[in-house]
C-alpha cells in the first residue's frame, strides 16, 4: 500500500446538505488534509474548479430540486476539459436505481459510492484510486497534453512492467495508434485481446476499423457481441446503431438506441439521435416524445441551448399530419412552454422573432386561425424591429416559417439580403438556393449545362476546388437539378477526404444530404446517392468539432 502525502492534497466537496458537508470536511481533515474547499451551488462549481487544482472532488449526485445533478456538473467538467485526468472524482449519492447509477457512470467517476457509507470505505475508495494514479501518472498528463508518441512509450513500458493497469494500457495505446491514423498497429492490439476479459474495449476499436475499411457487416459483428456479451457497455449500442445507418437500416438504427435507453434513458445525445431516427421513421409519437424529453433533461445540463426548443416545435409543426387534433393541441401546449422558457432563459432578440414565428404556426396546425394571424403580425412587427440582430442561422429559420405561411415575398427578400452579404460562402448559398423557389430561365439552363460540363471535366483532372466552383455556379442557375447536386456531392466528398483541412466542403455535403430527403427509392438516382450518403457518414463518424 502507498503512502499517500494528504496533507498536500487539495480537496473539494461539493454537496447540498450542510450535515453531509460537515461530515465529508471532518473525513478529509482526519487524513491529514489541510486544504477543503466546499460548494453547495451547482452554478458556482465550474468557476471553483477552473480556478483550483484539486486533487479529490467528492461529488454528491442529488443537489436540490431543479438544479444541476452530479451528473450533469461531472458532464460539463469533462466536456470542458476542466479536469485534469489526475483529478480524482468520488460521486457519493442515495440514488441506486440502474438509470441514474449507468448515467452516472458514463461521464467516469472513479468511483461510486452510496450512501450509506463509514468513512473506512470511503478511505479504501481513495487509497485505491491514490494507487491507480501513482503508477498512471505520467501517462495521464501525456494524455491531457495531447502527446500522442510520449503516451505509447509511456504505456510500452508499463506493458512489459507487466503493470496491474496493463489492460488499460493497451486500451489506452490503441487508441493513440487510432488517433494517429496507425490503424494496422491499433488493430494488432485489438486483435490480440478481442474476447478477453474486460477488453471490451477491443471489439469497439475492431467495428470502428471495419467501418473505416467499409465493412459494415464485421463492424456491426463487433458491435453486436459487446451489447450481446454486456448489455451495460453503452457505447456498443451507439456504434452499433451508427452500423445500421451506415446499411441504410434506419428501422434497425433506431430500435438499437430505443434498446440503449431503456437500459439507460437519461442521455441527452442519445435521446436527440434517436429522435432524428425516429423522425426519418416517421414515428413521430416516438420523436416528439424523444425531443420533449431532450428538452428536459438538457435543461440543467451543458446541454442546455435554444436549439432544443427551436427543433422540439419545428418537429411538431413538419410532422403533425399524422396526429389528430386532440394530440396536436396537447403537444402545442407543451411546445408553447418550452418556447417560453427559451426566451426567459435565452434573451435574445432574435429568438424572440424565432419564437414569435413558431407560436404562428403551432396555432395554425391546430386550425386556431385567430391565434395564428394575430401571432403571425406580432412576429413580423418583431422582425422588422430586430432585424439587424439576426444571425445566418435565425434568418433560415425564420425564411421557413415565412415561406410556411404564405409570405415568400418576404422570405425571399431576407434570403436575397443573405446572398449579397456572403457571396462567396457555398454553405449559405447552398442553404439559400434550397429554399428559393424561383423559376428557371432558359438562359439559366444554359449556364448551368455549361458550368456542370466543364466541373465535371475538372473534377476529372482531379482540380476539386475549381471544380467546385463551378458546379456551385450551376446550382445557383439550377437550384433543383439533382444531376448537379449529386455531382456537387461527390466533388465536395472527395475533396474533403483528400484534403481534411476544407471543413468547408463537409459542411456543405452535409447541407446537401439534407436535400435529398425526398428521393424517392424508385428514382434512377437512388442508389448512387445512397453510396455518397454512405461515404458521407462514414466520414462524419470520425470527424471531430464540426
Amino acid at each position: 500500500m502507498i503512502n499517500i502525502d494528504y496533507e498536500n492534497k487539495r480537496f473539494l466537496i461539493i454537496d447540498s446538505v450542510k450535515q453531509s458537508r460537515d461530515n465529508l470536511k471532518i473525513f478529509a481533515y482526519s487524513l491529514g488534509v489541510l486544504s477543503v474547499d466546499t460548494c453547495f451551488h451547482p452554478p458556482d462549481v465550474l468557476s471553483i474548479c477552473e480556478s483550483n487544482n484539486f486533487d479529490v472532488i467528492l461529488l454528491g449526485y442529488d443537489l436540490g430540486d431543479n438544479k444541476k445533478n452530479g451528473q450533469q456538473i461531472l458532464e460539463e467538467l469533462r466536456a470542458k476539459s476542466i479536469l485534469s485526468r489526475n483529478c480524482i472524482i468520488i460521486m457519493i449519492t442515495a440514488e441506486v436505481s440502474q438509470a441514474m447509477v449507468l448515467a452516472a457512470l458514463e461521464h467516469k467517476p472513479n468511483e461510486y459510492i452510496t450512501k450509506p457509507y463509514t468513512h473506512k470505505d470511503l478511505t479504501i475508495r481513495l487509497t485505491r484510486c491514490f494507487e491507480k494514479k501513482e503508477m498512471m501518472n505520467d501517462i495521464y498528463l501525456a494524455m491531457d497534453e495531447n502527446n500522442h508518441q510520449k503516451v505509447i512509450m509511456l504505456c510500452k513500458e508499463q506493458i512489459h512492467n507487466n503493470s496491474p493497469y496493463k489492460h488499460e494500457c493497451l486500451g489506452i495505446k490503441s487508441r493513440q495508434h487510432f488517433e494517429l491514423q496507425e490503424y494496422a498497429k491499433a488493430k494488432k492490439i485489438y486483435t490480440a485481446y478481442l474476447g478477453t476479459q474486460n477488453c471490451q474495449w477491443a471489439a469497439i476499436g475492431l467495428g470502428k476499423i471495419a467501418i473505416i475499411e467499409n465493412d459494415y457487416f464485421s463492424a456491426e459483428r463487433y458491435f453486436q457481441a459487446v451489447v450481446d456479451d454486456n448489455p451495460f457497455y453503452l457505447s456498443a449500442y451507439d456504434w452499433l446503431s451508427k452500423t445500421h445507418q451506415l446499411n441504410n437500416d434506419i428501422d434497425k438504427a433506431e430500435e438499437t438506441l430505443e434498446k440503449a435507453l431503456l437500459v439507460s434513458p437519461r442521455s441527452v445525445t442519445r435521446l436527440r439521435q434517436y429522435a432524428q431516427l425516429c423522425l426519418n421513421n416517421n414515428k413521430i409519437d416516438k420523436a416528439t416524445t424523444a425531443l420533449s424529453k431532450t428538452n428536459d433533461l438538457a435543461y440543467h445540463s451543458i446541454h442546455k441551448k435554444p436549439d432544443n426548443a427551436i427543433n422540439f416545435a419545428e418537429a411538431l409543426i413538419e410532422n403533425s399530419d399524422s396526429l389528430s387534433q386532440f394530440e396536436i393541441r396537447k403537444l402545442n401546449n407543451k411546445a408553447f412552454d418550452v418556447l417560453g422558457n427559451m426566451i426567459r432563459d435565452f434573451p435574445a432578440n432574435e429568438l424572440k422573432v424565432i419564437a414569435q414565428f413558431l407560436t404562428a404556426r403551432l396555432h395554425n396546425n391546430a386550425n386556431d386561425r385567430s391565434l395564428s394571424h394575430s401571432a403571425l403580425k406580432d412576429a413580423e412587427k418583431l422582425l422588422e424591429r430586430f432585424k439587424t440582430e439576426i444571425s445566418i442561422e435565425g434568418t433560415f429559420s425564420i425564411a421557413k416559417s415565412l415561406i410556411a405561411m404564405q409570405r415568400r415575398g418576404k422570405a425571399e427578400a431576407l434570403l436575397d439580403e443573405l446572398s449579397h452579404a456572403h457571396p462567396d460562402n457555398m454553405e449559405i448559398l447552398s442553404q439559400v438556393v434550397d429554399l428559393s423557389d424561383r423559376p428557371i430561365s432558359e438562359k439559366d439552363k444554359a449556364a448551368a449545362q455549361s458550368a456542370l460540363e466543364i466541373g465535371v471535366s475538372l473534377y476529372k483532372e482531379k482540380h476539386y476546388i475549381l471544380a467546385i466552383d463551378k458546379l456551385n455556379q450551376a446550382l445557383y442557375h439550377f437550384p433543383n437539378h439533382l444531376g448537379v447536386k449529386l455531382n456537387l456531392l461527390q466533388v465536395l466528398l472527395v475533396s474533403y477526404e483528400a484534403t481534411p483541412e476544407r471543413i468547408e466542403d463537409f459542411k456543405q455535403a452535409r447541407i446537401l444530404i439534407k436535400q435529398f430527403t425526398h428521393l424517392s427509392s424508385e428514382s434512377e438516382s437512388y442508389k448512387r446517392f445512397l453510396k455518397l450518403k454512405n461515404k458521407f457518414e462514414a466520414l462524419e463518424t470520425f470527424v471531430k468539432d464540426i
